[in-house]
């Protein structure tokens, strides 16, 4: 029997390994394809090399280098299809610290608010990737901030 197809892709990017970890076993389970990277530029190798990315799911703080602000206003600007979920315990945005559609998460987080959040920006993702790829544009709604 072959493994169901996965409800999307999700980019996870955190330095802390264990934290990495556990969000990557939390996705999986529910059947989500998980490409891990442990910092944003190893993120943003990613985002080159592959294909088919619905979310980023992004920690704030990321050391040495690009936070995870920077990183979701990056991947904004050059994949705006993609998904972007932002979280950190120590660190909540300010105004225009996320781009339009980003979504905020903090830690902790529980598995179900985690899988929601995901699950809403893979749907929105989905929906303006299948819109950029019919030619009908559009704007893609925003994923609402949560704390």
């Amino acid at each position: 029997m072959s493994d169901p197809k996965p409800l999307g892709v999700i980019l996870l990017v955190e330095d802390e390994p264990l934290v990495r970890l556990v969000a990557a076993e939390i996705l999986m389970e529910a059947q989500f394809r998980v490409i891990e990277a442990a910092d944003a530029e190893e993120a943003l190798t990613v985002l080159k090399a592959e294909i088919g990315i619905d979310v980023v799911f992004s920690d704030v703080e990321m050391p040495p280098g690009i936070s995870g602000y920077d990183l979701a206003w990056q991947v904004h600007r050059h994949w705006p299809w993609i998904g972007l979920l932002v979280t950190s315990g120590r660190e909540w945005p300010r105004e225009n610290d996320l781009p339009p559609g980003a979504a905020f998460l903090g830690k902790p987080y529980s598995q179900a608010t985690l899988l929601s959040h995901v699950r809403a920006a893979v749907e929105t993702a989905q929906a303006a990737r299948a819109r950029s790829q019919s030619g009908t544009g559009g704007a893609t709604p925003p994923v609402p901030k949560t704390a």
